[in-house]
């Protein structure tokens, strides 16, 4: 008796620091969101919670929101572990589903694509017909990894079967903007002039749902920048750019990788334009910040320490 109402009492405990902290994320208070997660995990760590993986999956989805990967990758882990042992309960395959995307979505960004593929593979099986919002999730993950793993054919026949199952089942602004996004960072990696049309109506999207300074609309800005870069429209790309940095280094800090990002663009933009001095602090910054967020063997970290070094 008592031992149950402990556990109830742990459970609580774990649901109401999870509650929190996604009631931060969603307002863009970071340190305060990560300072509930670390919370709900460490009393997640003293519960035993068996029939509780919703809980895990949601803690999964929080810290993967916050880009900590380590923390994300290891919840949905051990959800997954969980759910494959469980006996087929309510929405036991959309769960395992959601703990796999979330760790295939960690594997891509540590550039192991082979792991990624599987557990969203496997994920894309687990999902119902009818569960248009997780199917579409995976149907954009699946199409960042073969993106980046160079086949773009497959990556755009899985944007536009997201954005199609979209259209038929209605609402899911955010997750329109996400397909549009990726479309657009897509026509990118193509050098095809359709991006500035994708990345604009991201924005516009996520502007309406989220407001003007929220990092989703500072990831559209980004990818707009590097649009606008490839078209030789410098001023426009630079503001775009700009905004972008200074909202996730407000947002999300001066040593998050997104700023890295922003700062490789910029620098590219620097370079062009023949200010090699500022080019090499910009990419010098983005190097330092990719080694604390990646690590040094990351090859992300590699080609980027290669370039610097070439200067």
């Amino acid at each position: 008796m008592i031992d149950r109402f402990v556990r109830r009492r742990r459970i609580k405990v774990i649901r109401r620091r999870l509650l929190r902290g996604v009631y931060c994320r969603r307002r863009g208070w970071y340190a305060s969101a990560k300072r509930w997660a670390q919370r709900a995990s460490e009393a997640a760590g003293k519960a035993d919670l068996e029939g509780q993986t919703t809980l895990l999956v949601d803690l999964a989805s929080l810290w993967h929101g916050l880009t900590c990967y380590p923390e994300a990758h290891e919840c949905a882990r051990l959800a997954a572990e969980l759910l494959t042992a469980a006996p087929d309960g309510h929405d036991r395959e959309g769960l395992l589903a959601d703990a796999l995307l979330r760790m295939g979505d960690v594997e891509r960004r540590q550039a192991r694509h082979s792991e990624a593929e599987t557990h969203l593979r496997r994920a894309a099986d687990l999902v119902n017909e009818a569960d248009h919002v997780r199917g579409t999730a995976v149907q954009l993950a699946l199409g960042v990894l073969c993106k980046e793993t160079g086949r773009y054919g497959e990556a755009e026949t899985c944007y536009h079967e997201a954005l199609a199952h979209l259209e038929r089942h209605g609402g899911q602004l955010l997750m329109r903007a996400d397909a549009l996004h990726n479309l657009a960072g897509l026509a990118h990696a193509r050098g095809t002039p359709e991006g500035e049309q994708h990345a604009r109506a991201a924005i516009k999207v996520r502007q309406s749902v989220l407001g003007p300074e929220h990092d989703q609309v500072a990831g559209d800005l980004a990818v707009l920048g590097a649009v606008l870069t490839n078209q030789g429209r410098f001023v426009e790309a630079e503001q775009a750019l700009h905004r972008a940095l200074g909202i996730f280094r407000e947002r999300l800090g001066a040593d998050h990788y997104e700023v890295a990002v922003c700062q490789v663009n910029l620098a590219h933009l620097d370079d062009l334009q023949g200010r090699a001095e500022q080019a090499a602090w910009r990419y010098g910054d983005a190097l330092r910040i990719k080694r604390l967020a990646l690590g040094p063997s990351h090859p992300e970290v590699k080609h980027l320490s290669a370039t610097v070094n070439a200067r």
